[in-house]
């Protein structure tokens, strides 16, 4: 791990996203999925917008106060999809008339939708990537299996997307990784600009509350298959465990371009270790 590395591979991004880049739910706290390993828990950290006026004018203010952008999210309804359609135009309007970046947070998609949600001209198109069908079927009660993100990816290409990038989260299926290990090989065959790789975090509340966060090695072992994988850069995002210094030291090691909302120890460790350190107050789907 401690082996030459190239010298692209010895820069690294640090993203702190807070008020200057909010997540906003267009479904509150509602969820129709209501998926294991959340169950609309994660939907009420984020600011309820439920109409496009509401969105205009939560532009307005993010604008005022000089804030880089916003993620656009929301619970999905029962076939995995989040109602961003009736804030396409809102969306537009926000692209037109202010410097926000806008990342949406897209859900599944057919061709017609993709073309729907990408003519909002927002900057990032973010999508969560399944490929196990048992994990798909059992955990997020979808009647389908990797195909489906496979074809939500090509949707949001054929139409002409300017920035795609799948997440992936790792320790749902269990120690082997098989979900998120196919699903870092779907994600493999597009021509993706960025991967986030996210954690399982057990949440109160939820029927995976009682069960373990992903090990280290699990981490360690995707982040190598994405990294070995990926034309474009792998990133950790926001979900999951803090404080893991050394695991984040690892993942670096490894090949990893940036990540959200890291330890302290872990900005320091990089600068001493000669590192070209890029912080930004933005989401880490707009890592460049």
């Amino acid at each position: 791990m401690d082996g030459p590395m190239s010298p692209a591979a010895r820069k690294v991004a640090f993203f702190f996203p807070g008020n200057s880049f909010p997540a906003v739910s267009v479904t509150g706290a509602i969820c129709e999925l209501q998926c294991d390993y959340c169950q609309g828990r994660h939907l009420r950290a984020m600011v309820p917008i439920s109409t496009p006026e509401g969105l205009l004018g939560l532009a307005k203010e993010l604008q005022d106060r000089h804030a880089r952008g916003f993620l656009l999210s929301g619970g999905c309804d029962k076939v995995g999809r989040v109602p961003l359609l009736p804030f396409v135009p809102a969306i537009r309007e926000i692209k037109r008339t202010t410097s926000l970046a806008v990342n949406l947070h897209t859900g599944l998609l057919d061709k017609e939708e993709a073309r729907a949600i990408v003519s909002s001209q927002a900057d990032c198109y973010s999508v969560d990537v399944h490929g196990d069908e048992t994990t798909i079927r059992e955990m997020l009660h979808l009647p389908f299996d990797g195909d489906a993100y496979d074809s939500t990816l090509d949707a949001l290409e054929l139409a002409g997307a300017k920035r795609i990038v799948p997440h992936v989260i790792i320790g749902l299926s269990g120690p082997d990784g098989d979900n998120e290990k196919k699903a870092v090989r779907i994600v493999a065959r597009h021509e993706a600009d960025a991967l986030i790789l996210l954690m399982h975090v057990p949440t109160h509340g939820t029927p995976l509350a009682d069960t373990a966060a992903p090990s280290d090695a699990l981490v360690l072992e995707v982040v190598s298959l994405a990294v070995a994988s990926m034309d474009g850069p792998v990133l950790l995002g926001c979900m999951r465990g803090r404080g893991d210094h050394e695991l984040e030291k690892e993942c670096i090691r490894l090949g990893v371009a940036g990540m959200a909302m890291p330890s302290r120890k872990t900005v320091e460790w990089a600068s001493a270790e000669g590192y070209e350190v890029k912080v930004e107050k933005a989401c880490c789907a707009l890592h460049l």
